[in-house]
C-alpha cells in the first residue's frame, strides 16, 4: 500500500512542460490580482522551489539552464506589474527567487558554460526587455514613488532581514548582472546584428542612467536604485569591452552622456560606486578613433582632472588605475602630461607591469585587462617622450631588460601576424605591440639593442619583405637607416614629398594645387600615386630618400597622429641627403599654430616656417621663395638636369620627366600589392648584414628555427 502510494505522488510531481505552464499563469493571475488569487500563486512558487532540484537532475546542462533563464524571464515580468510588490513580498516568492537565482549565478560560472551558450543567454534576456518595450515598463516603475513593500501582505520572517529581503530594484539589479556575466563570456556573433536588434535597448538604458543622475537630488537618494544605476552602468561597461560594439555606443550618443554624468552631483557623492563604470565607458570609446576624436573635442581630459581630488580622495586604488588609464588615453599635449607627469609616470609603470603579468596568464589578462588593451595604452603613453625614457632607462636601471622584454615579446607573437584566421585579441595585441616597437626604433640609442636581438632582427627583415606590413616596414627602414654607413650626397633629380595628416586632405590638395601653379618641380603626394592601405610604407619611404624637398603641412591632427611621428622622425634621418638650409619646410595649416608635443618641436624647432595665412597661394609662393628658384630659372635648370641624367643613362627614383615637353609631372602608378623584391638600398655593405639577409631570404621559402623559435 505504501509503495502504491509512493508511485501515486511520483507521476503526480510536475513536469518540466507542466511547470512552465504554471509559471505562464502568474502573468494573468498577477495582472488581476485579487485575495483569492494568492494561495494558487503562492502554490506555484512553492512547486517551482520544490522541484527545480529534481527537474534539473533529470536534463542536460544547456536545457536546464534555458528552462531557469526561461522561468527567470517571466518572473521578472510578473515582478513589473503595478501592484506586484504584494507578491513579491510573500515568503514563498522570496524562497523560490532565491533558489532561483543561486542556480542561475552557479551556472553561468561553470566551465561548461561556453561564449556561444552565453550568448543565447544574453539574448534570452535581451529579447524579454525588448519585447513590448518591456524594459520601458521596468524604469518607469522604478522611476516611481510606488511603496516597495505593502504593508498588510508582507510576511515577517527572522530568516529575512529588511536588506536582504527581496524587492523589484533588487531583481532588476540581479537580472542585469546576469547579463553583465554573460557578456564577459560571450563572444558577439554579429555586431550588425546586434546593433539592429538592441540599438533601442541601449539608448533605453541610457536614458534611464541620465533621467536618474540628472535629475534626481543627491541629498535624497534611494540606495536600492543606485546599485540599479551601477549595475547597467557594469553591463555597458563590459560592452564597450568588446571593440566591435564600440560604434554602437558612439552612435546612440553615449560620448556626451557619459561626460554629462561624470559632471553630475550624484557622481561626485557617490563616486566610490559611479566612478569606475563611468571612467571605464569613456576610456573604452576612447579605443574607437572616431570615439578618441570625440572625447578629446569636447575637452573629456580637462572634465576628469576636475575630478581628479576626489577620486585621490577615494584612496581606491581600482579606481585610480581606471582614472589613469583614461587620463593617458585622452592627453592630447604635453602641457597637460607635464602637469600630471608623476600621475602619468606611476600609471605607465603600472601598465609596463600589468603588460609582463599578462604575458604570464593564459588568458593574456592581467586585473580584467587583455594584454591587448595593456599594450594600446602604453603606446598611447609613449607618445610623451618622458614617459618612454623614464620606462626605457629610469627604472632601476634597466635599460637592456626593458627592450628586450619588448622584442621577445614580440618574437612569442608575431605567428599571429602570419595566421590566415587569427584570434581578434590577440592580433590586436600584435598591432600595438609592433606600435611600441616602432616608437622604440626612432630613438637611435634605443634602436642599436634592439637590432642587437639576432632572431628579432630577422624575423623583422622577413616580415618588412611582405605586403600589408607597413609598420614592420617602418622599423625595418629605420634599422637601414642605422646600419647603412654615411655616404657622400649625390646628385638627384628635383622632386618635392608632401607630408600631412589624412584628416587634412582638403587643405593639401588646394595647397599641391597652388604650388604647381609656381613651380614646376615634380610633387609627390600620396593620394595621386597609391592607395591609402596599410601597405604604402614602402613606396612612402622610397619617395622619402628619392625627394630633394620635403614639405610638411602641420596642423593639430598631425601633432596628435603617432604614425606622423614615425614619418617625421624618418625624415628627418634621412634630411643628410638634402640641402641642409631648403631641404625641409613646415607649412603650418592653422593660425596661431604652436607644437602641443615637445617631440615635434625638438625635431622641428630649427626649420624653415611658413605662417599660416587665409591666401593659400601666397603660402605657396613663399614656399617657393624659401627653396631659393623661381619659375623661370627652376625650368632652365631642371633641362640641364635631365641632359646629365640622360647623358648618364640614369633614371631618377621612377620620376623621369621630360620637363621640355610635359611641365606637369607624370602620375606614377603602383599596383595594390607590394612587391616581394627588397629595394637596392635595404642591401647592407657589412658582412654581418650579408649573412642575415642570406638567412632572411631562406624564411620565406622554407620552415627554419632559431632557438625555440620556428618559422613559416
Amino acid at each position: 500500500m505504501e509503495d502504491h502510494d509512493l508511485t501515486r505522488y511520483e507521476i503526480t510531481k510536475p513536469t518540466y512542460l507542466s511547470l512552465l505552464q504554471e509559471i505562464d499563469k502568474l502573468l494573468n493571475l498577477s495582472s488581476n490580482l485579487n485575495k483569492s488569487d494568492l494561495s494558487e500563486i503562492e502554490t506555484i512558487f512553492n512547486n517551482v522551489t520544490e522541484n527545480i532540484d529534481r527537474l534539473t537532475n533529470q536534463m542536460d546542462f544547456q536545457k536546464s539552464t534555458m528552462f531557469f533563464i526561461t522561468i527567470l524571464n517571466t518572473i521578472v515580468r510578473m515582478s513589473a506589474i503595478s501592484g506586484s510588490d504584494i507578491l513579491i513580498s510573500r515568503q514563498a516568492f522570496q524562497s523560490m527567487y532565491e533558489k532561483l537565482n543561486y542556480f542561475i549565478m552557479y551556472i553561468l560560472n561553470e566551465k561548461d558554460c561556453s561564449p556561444m551558450f552565453a550568448n543565447d543567454i544574453l539574448d534570452s534576456i535581451f529579447l524579454n526587455l525588448v519585447i513590448d518595450d518591456f524594459v520601458e515598463i521596468c524604469f518607469k516603475r522604478l522611476l516611481s514613488n510606488e511603496t516597495i513593500l505593502t504593508i498588510g501582505f508582507v510576511t515577517t520572517n527572522e530568516e529575512f532581514s529588511q536588506y536582504d529581503r527581496i524587492d523589484f530594484p533588487k531583481i532588476i539589479e540581479q537580472y542585469i548582472g546576469h547579463a553583465n556575466t554573460c557578456v564577459s563570456i560571450a563572444v558577439i556573433r554579429s555586431k550588425y546584428e546586434f546593433s539592429n536588434r538592441y540599438s533601442s535597448l541601449m539608448i533605453y538604458l541610457q536614458e534611464f542612467i541620465n533621467n536618474y543622475l540628472t535629475t534626481a537630488n543627491h541629498h535624497h537618494i534611494r540606495t536600492r536604485l543606485l546599485y540599479v544605476i551601477a549595475s547597467i552602468l557594469t553591463l555597458i561597461w563590459n560592452l564597450t569591452d568588446k571593440i566591435a560594439l564600440i560604434p554602437i555606443f558612439i552612435d546612440t550618443g553615449y560620448i556626451q552622456k557619459s561626460i554629462e554624468w561624470i559632471c553630475t552631483d550624484i557622481f561626485a557623492s557617490h563616486i566610490n560606486i559611479l566612478g569606475n563604470p563611468i571612467i571605464s565607458i569613456i576610456h573604452n570609446l576612447s579605443r574607437d578613433k572616431i570615439g578618441l576624436k570625440q572625447l578629446r573635442t569636447k575637452k573629456t581630459f580637462d572634465i576628469l582632472m576636475e575630478r581628479k581630488q576626489l577620486i585621490n580622495d577615494e584612496n581606491n586604488e581600482d579606481l585610480t588605475k581606471v582614472f589613469g588609464r583614461a587620463v593617458i588615453a585622452l592627453a592630447v599635449n604635453d602641457e597637460q602630461s607635464e602637469n600630471n607627469k608623476k600621475f602619468i609616470l606611476d600609471t605607465s609603470e603600472i601598465l609596463y607591469q600589468s603588460s609582463k603579468d599578462a604575458n604570464q596568464d593564459v588568458e593574456l589578462k592581467s586585473d580584467g585587462y587583455h594584454l591587448s588593451e595593456l599594450l594600446e595604452l602604453l603606446h598611447r603613453a609613449f607618445t610623451n617622450t618622458y614617459v618612454i625614457k623614464h620606462i626605457l632607462e629610469d627604472m632601476d636601471n634597466e635599460k637592456s631588460a626593458v627592450i628586450q622584454y619588448f622584442a621577445e615579446l614580440f618574437l612569442s607573437f608575431y605567428g599571429v601576424l602570419l595566421d590566415p584566421e587569427p584570434d581578434e585579441l590577440e592580433k590586436r595585441a600584435v598591432k600595438y605591440l609592433v606600435k611600441i616597437l616602432l616608437q622604440i626604433s626612432s630613438y637611435p640609442e634605443y634602436l642599436k639593442e634592439l637590432i642587437e636581438n639576432n632572431q628579432f632582427y630577422i624575423i623583422i627583415q622577413s616580415l618588412a619583405n611582405r605586403s600589408q606590413r607597413d609598420d614592420v616596414k617602418r622599423i625595418w627602414c629605420n634599422i637601414q637607416q642605422i646600419m647603412i654607413p654615411n655616404v657622400p650626397k649625390k646628385e638627384m633629380s628635383p622632386m618635392i614629398y608632401i607630408s600631412y595628416d589624412y584628416t587634412d586632405e582638403e587643405f593639401c590638395r588646394e595647397f599641391v594645387k597652388e604650388l604647381r601653379k609656381k613651380s614646376t618641380i615634380p610633387i609627390w603626394i600620396d593620394y595621386e600615386n597609391v592607395e591609402l592601405c596599410d601597405g604604402m610604407w614602402e613606396y612612402v619611404s622610397s619617395t622619402i630618400l628619392s625627394a630633394t624637398v620635403v614639405i610638411i603641412l602641420v596642423s593639430t591632427a598631425y601633432v596628435e597622429s603617432t604614425d606622423k611621428f614615425q614619418e617625421l622622425s624618418y625624415i628627418i634621418s634621412t634630411n643628410k641627403s638634402r640641402d641642409e638650409n631648403k631641404g625641409l619646410i613646415i607649412v603650418t595649416m592653422e593660425p596661431n599654430f604652436n607644437f602641443k608635443r615637445s617631440w615635434m618641436k625638438d625635431l622641428l624647432h630649427d626649420k624653415i616656417m611658413i605662417p599660416y595665412d587665409n591666401n593659400i597661394g601666397y603660402m605657396a609662393s613663399n614656399v617657393c621663395e624659401q627653396m631659393g628658384v623661381s619659375k623661370k630659372s627652376l625650368v632652365k635648370s631642371l633641362r640641364c638636369q635631365v641632359r646629365n641624367v640622360q647623358r648618364k643613362t640614369v633614371q631618377s627614383d621612377g620620376f623621369t620627366e621630360n620637363f621640355e615637353s610635359s611641365p606637369t609631372p607624370t602620375k606614377a602608378y603602383v599596383q595594390k600589392e607590394s612587391p616581394n623584391k627588397t629595394n637596392d638600398t635595404n642591401i647592407l655593405s657589412t658582412s654581418k648584414k650579408e649573412s642575415k639577409n642570406c638567412i632572411a631570404a631562406g624564411l620565406m621559402t622554407q620552415t627554419g628555427s632559431a632557438g625555440d623559435l620556428t618559422w613559416m
